[in-house]
């Protein structure tokens, strides 16, 4: 028989030889391979050139384990083989065959050295959204680690002029330079720092990356119900935090600038689809018309309730935004006289509509607009986004 032949060759242990006989009853391997083995009279061996004696061993591997290197709860457990054993399992497959239900190394040694880590140190192996990625190498017997990133939902407001994502020097790609004060920050302030510098002092993570239902321009205003967003934290060391307090943090070292109405765990999948969702909007601009306005004449404006806005990319934003036209709907309007000059205008609109561009014109590349509609140049001076419809709420 191909296996006598072979245990003449090399040494080979039972879980080897049991995984390549699914056929034989047993409960696991070892006794499946027991078994062929009695029945064949091979001798025991010591060691194993099929697996290097890794099953034979496995107590004394799963002691190199750290658990304690990262916070987890849950894993996945893959093993990494090295050219020998790769080579060796082929030539286990090449003498004996492979019939359906054969086991590969890879799977058997997932299987054997992930329920030694559950049960020693209370882990849950969970292959579909685990916490952490465990690496068995074979080489060097050794574990690599892959925290899963931590995600966390909220909302914010923003009340100071910054950009939303965090901004790197462009000079020096964020490793620090002269230029930005060896701060590795374009802007020295954004939404995105200041949730991610409580977020990675709590988690001792390794970065950020913010995903927001869009973002506002660097001067504007994000009040009201605030803008839903997901941080994700890269490769935290700790990742069963206190939300709350981790709220109150971030609000204390957002100083009144940026403020974060509430925390709560997400996921992957919630970060993609609030990045790819369309949620209308609502916003306050601030106006300011060339040659006086008058609440007679801001009747006018009722003509653009309900009229979709073509607007080609803005002049201001040319330089990075491909040159298409937009449609968007305003949905409605309203405002309030706050001086000869000026009044507030109210507009819930449909996601993506440029604001100032819809009330200036833009030269004629958004069309109808505010100031073609009063026949005067009008332009915004402060804008405020107060409301995002869509995403969960939360108190603030």
């Amino acid at each position: 028989m191909a296996l006598q032949r072979l245990a003449k060759e090399y040494p080979i242990c039972d879980e080897c030889i049991g995984r390549m006989f699914p056929e034989v009853e047993g409960e696991n391997n070892r006794e499946r391979g027991r078994k062929v083995r009695e029945i064949l009279g091979l001798r025991e061996t010591e060691g194993c050139a099929f697996c290097r004696g890794i099953f034979q061993r496995l107590d004394e591997i799963v002691e190199r384990f750290d658990p304690n290197l990262y916070e987890f709860r849950t894993f996945v457990l893959g093993t990494r083989l090295d050219k020998e054993l790769v080579k060796m399992e082929e030539l286990l497959w090449e003498r004996l065959g492979v019939v359906e239900g054969v086991e590969t190394l890879k799977k058997n040694i997932n299987r054997e050295l992930g329920k030694r880590i559950a049960e020693r140190y209370g882990k849950l192996h969970d292959p579909v959204n685990p916490d952490m990625e465990i690496v068995f190498v074979t080489e060097t017997e050794r574990f690599e680690y892959h925290p899963k990133p931590l995600y966390l939902y909220g909302r914010y407001r923003k009340h100071a002029p910054m950009p939303q994502s965090k901004w790197p020097c462009r000079y020096c790609k964020g490793s620090g330079c002269e230029r930005c004060d060896y701060t590795g920050r374009q802007w020295r302030e954004t939404v995105e720092y200041y949730i991610a510098d409580v977020l990675l002092g709590l988690t001792m993570g390794k970065g950020t990356r913010l995903h927001a239902a869009g973002r506002e321009d660097i001067d504007a205003r994000m009040l009201g119900n605030g803008r839903p967003f997901v941080i994700e934290v890269i490769e935290p060391r700790k990742r069963y935090i206190d939300l709350e307090e981790a709220v109150r943090e971030i609000n204390n070292h957002g100083g009144g600038k940026v403020e974060v109405l509430c925390l709560r765990p997400s996921s992957k999948r919630e970060a993609r689809e609030l990045k790819e969702a369309k949620f209308e909007k609502v916003y306050v601009a601030h106006v300011r018309c060339r040659g006086g306005i008058t609440e007679e004449e801001l009747e006018e404006l009722k003509e653009l309730e309900g009229v979709i806005i073509s607007q080609r990319t803005p002049e201001r934003i040319a330089h990075r935004r491909s040159d298409r036209v937009r449609r968007r709907r305003v949905k409605r309007l309203s405002w309030r006289v706050t001086g000869t000059h000026t009044f507030d205008l109210v507009i819930e609109a449909e996601h993506g509509l440029y604001i100032r561009e819809f009330v200036s014109g833009d030269g004629g590349r958004t069309r109808p607009s505010v100031s073609e509609v009063l026949g005067k140049p009008c332009f915004v001076e402060l804008l405020d986004v107060v409301e995002v419809r869509g995403g969960e709420e939360c108190g603030g």
